[in-house]
């Protein structure tokens, strides 16, 4: 019996000394020829791998443990000699405890110029209303979506992962990392190389660089914050875009390496990634400055070396995919991997013209590379959804880049060519996309210019994409980017205009050859606020609720006005309130004959902005009677753009009003001052919107055909006839007015088909017209009268 017990209390002694696994096993710094294998236990120097072709495991390595600050035993160990392109099974070992067999397989030589896949996803971190989040995105996400696409075990088409950056949410909480990192992803890292680079949460924390074994050639005293590693034809750069190692160091290490990668012949493309966007749609405030010196110095290596770039980013917890203009490089957003969305409209948000797709979802990024005489990456989100609408590893995004380009053809000018048009409005016109290589219409650029010779300050720029996916709305759907309008022009002046196209690939066209116009005399209403810029400071504005303030550029730590030397602030910068108000009121009984119709449009609104994204300016309309009551009001609108946005909106008068107030509010929703900007702003009656399409040119343009309403000739200078069909007992009115809803008064006659109207004293401009039969409104239309 006593010899029974010993044995017992032995084995019991001996069970209480065994290790465990707390971590992994999992895969690090792959080469053709060797393989890094880590793992943690509680306890144990023991650091055995046991690996071979096949699960005999016919081989075993060792290598080192080293005690870590929690007294546990980070293992490392390097299998050397491995053969190229070739699967081995492995299983670690440390004392009693093992781990289960998994395998991988070694890529090939740059020579070899392997066809390959790299997935990149970030913002891993746990999200406490979906905990289990990033496992799905694992396990049913990546592992599946690979296993199910391509067929076999995933090792045979995946390369290895990029994350870039936040893995958990608190870098020196250990539990995080062995529970809500390594736990979810275990069967994905036991298998396939992982590459992360930090982000803000884990805060430069030890255990970062404790679990991780990255390529030692950044700057020396900054191991692992940067570094490269090759991979068939693409060399991936880890940066860290964390203060304080946002420095000069990191950008002159980055400068070498773009300068040595040019003339790399086994290189055609370079994946960057960092943490921080330097712009970002669904969050402005994590953007980085930073960020953007790295994106230059990308966006100049890629056109001077012919070899596209692309930067991957998170901490932004969406999808977003954009490019530049100028260079052919990608900014892709690969969040969120597990972290909490940011929706739509829960923060500041911005549509930056770089972004062609947002969306606020989890899911991941797919990087089909292929090597060979035709360098090209096939770019595929694989989305997980949200919580408004699960998806099941559906491709929401696509497209491909490659290193070579084809070519575009430049399009040719088509309107205006040595015309006259309205300074309000043109729409230019240019002839269709057209590529040697049966490309897609990808994006266009317009240029408008003073001078056929010089376009390098360009009076207006604007870039447009073939798909615009911005709040859950792809604002550019129906644009065959042929034609652009162009608003807000100077009267009388002679301009130039050019185009070029790029297609799908991001290849452009050169610019087509310039074109001249010449704007004549604006048509446009008459703005009724007035001092609608502060530049008479706060006159003739009401102000009902806090602080409101008129300031030139820059006072009190502000910004620029959009124009002139003043600007408003609704909330205060030098004087700080929460909310404020003002209001401007407008006497409209002039316009009553136009009102009482109930179909007299007005249109509103001006440019605002704010600081850092965070506060809200927001503008409406009230429509007052002529006892002072409210009988209705606009919309509100507003923006949380953080530079001069433009916001407008056009409604119908209800028919009672009698005052028109415009109210200005901000609302301080962080920080300190109230930065609320508001500038421009504008009130104007009757048709002042006018369809640039069918209004621009003075060339007579021809009858129209059928249809119930006819004005020929339009535009005229001595006599026109408005023709439309009607009972000819019918009591019918013309009420003609000037742009501004003005009525009018000239010999209208009536005839058989309509009326006949003779110019009689009125001067050359735009006439809006209502046709009434029997009392109600059956036509409008407006009347063009030139001298």
């Amino acid at each position: 019996m006593r010899i029974i017990l010993s044995i017992a209390f032995l084995l019991s002694a001996l069970s209480l000394l065994a290790q465990n696994i707390l971590i992994g096993p999992y895969l690090q710094d792959a080469t053709p020829h060797s393989m890094y294998i880590l793992w943690e236990t509680d306890s144990g120097d023991e650091s055995i791998v046991e690996w071979g072709t096949d699960p005999g495991l016919n081989n075993s390595t060792s290598g080192s443990a080293i005690p870590t600050p929690d007294q546990s035993r980070m293992h490392e160990v390097l299998l050397e000699g491995l053969d190229h392109h070739t699967t081995y099974f492995y299983r670690v070992k440390t004392g009693q405890a093992q781990s289960d067999i998994y395998s991988f397989r070694t890529h090939g030589h740059a020579s070899d110029e392997d066809d390959t896949h790299i997935v990149a996803l970030s913002d891993v971190q746990r999200d406490g209303s979906n905990p289990d989040k990033f496992r799905e995105v694992v396990e049913d996400g990546i592992i599946e979506y690979f296993e199910q696409t391509y067929g076999g075990d995933i090792i045979d088409h995946l390369a290895l992962v990029m994350i870039p950056g936040d893995l958990v949410n608190t870098g020196s909480n250990y539990s995080q990392w062995q529970t809500q990192f390594f736990e979810p992803s275990k069967e994905l890292l036991a298998r396939i190389p992982m590459y992360p680079v930090l982000g803000n949460h884990e805060a430069n924390a030890a255990y970062y660089f404790q679990f991780f074994r990255l390529p030692e050639n950044g700057t020396p005293g900054f191991e692992e914050h940067w570094w490269y590693k090759d991979y068939s034809n693409v060399r991936i750069i880890g940066l860290d875009s964390n203060a304080p190692f946002t420095n000069l160091d990191q950008l002159a290490w980055l400068d070498t390496l773009l300068k040595a990668t040019c003339t790399a012949d086994s290189i055609d493309f370079v994946f960057a990634q960092l943490h921080h966007p330097h712009k970002s749609e669904l969050w402005l405030p994590g953007e980085s400055d930073y960020t953007g010196e790295v994106i230059q110095r990308l966006e100049t290596f890629s056109s001077d070396c012919d070899k596209p770039s692309i930067h991957f980013f998170g901490h932004t917890h969406g999808y977003s995919r954009g490019q530049s203009r100028d260079h052919k490089h990608l900014w892709i957003n690969v969040a969120t991997g597990g972290g909490a969305i940011d929706y739509w409209g829960e923060y500041p948000n911005f549509d930056y013209d770089e972004f062609s797709v947002s969306q606020d979802e989890w899911g991941f990024v797919s990087l089909a590379v292929t090597a060979g005489e035709d360098p090209q990456v096939t770019v595929k989100r694989i989305s997980r959804g949200n919580k408004y609408t699960p998806r099941d590893n559906e491709v929401t995004d696509s497209l491909v880049i490659r290193t070579r380009p084809a070519q575009v053809l430049p399009p040719d000018p088509i309107f205006p060519k040595n015309e006259m048009v309205r300074p309000d409005c043109v729409t230019l016109k240019a002839t269709d996309f057209s590529s040697t290589e049966n490309g897609s219409h990808g994006q266009s650029h317009w240029q408008v210019a003073l001078q056929s010779t010089d376009f390098s300050t360009p009076i207006k720029d604007q870039w447009k994409n073939y798909e615009n996916w911005y709040f859950n709305e792809d604002t550019q759907a129906g644009d065959d980017l042929t034609d652009e309008i162009i608003t807000d022009l100077e009267e009388n002046t002679s301009y130039w205009w050019r185009v070029r196209y790029r297609d799908r690939e991001f290849n452009w066209s050169p610019w087509s050859t310039p074109a001249s116009f010449t704007t004549g005399t604006s048509q446009a209403p008459t703005n009724l606020l007035v001092n609608p810029g502060a530049e008479d400071s706060l006159a003739l504005w009401t102000i009902t609720d806090g602080i409101v303030e008129a300031l030139t550029a820059n006072v009190c730590d502000g910004i620029a006005p959009h124009s002139g030397d003043r600007y408003f602030i609704v909330g205060g910068l030098c004087t700080e309130s929460p909310f404020a108000r003002c209001y401007q009121d407008i006497d409209v009984t002039a316009y009553a004959d136009s009102i009482t119709t109930g179909q007299f449009p007005v249109q509103f609104g001006g440019w605002l902005s704010n600081y850092s994204g965070s506060d809200l300016p927001e503008m409406r309309l009230l429509f007052l009677d002529a006892a002072g009551q409210a009988v209705d009001s606009s919309q509100v609108i507003s923006t949380f753009n953080n530079t001069w946005t433009k916001v407008e909106r056009t409604l119908v008068l209800p028919a009672a009003t009698n005052t028109i107030r415009m109210v200005l509010t901000g609302t301080r929703l962080a920080g300190t001052d109230n930065d609320s900007y508001f500038d421009d702003l504008f009130v104007r009656l009757g048709q002042s919107m006018m369809d640039c399409d069918e209004y621009t040119s003075s060339i007579q343009p021809p009858e129209p055909t059928g249809g119930a309403l006819r004005i020929t000739p339009n535009p005229w200078s001595s006599q026109t006839r408005i023709i439309f069909p009607h009972d000819k007992d019918a009591d019918v009115q013309l009420v003609l007015t000037d742009a501004t809803g003005k009525i009018v008064q000239t010999s209208m006659t009536a005839v058989p088909d309509g009326f006949l109207i003779q110019r009689g004293q009125l001067p050359a401009g735009l006439y809006p017209f209502v046709v009434r039969i029997n009392g109600a409104t059956s036509y409008t239309g407006t009347l063009i009268l030139i001298d």
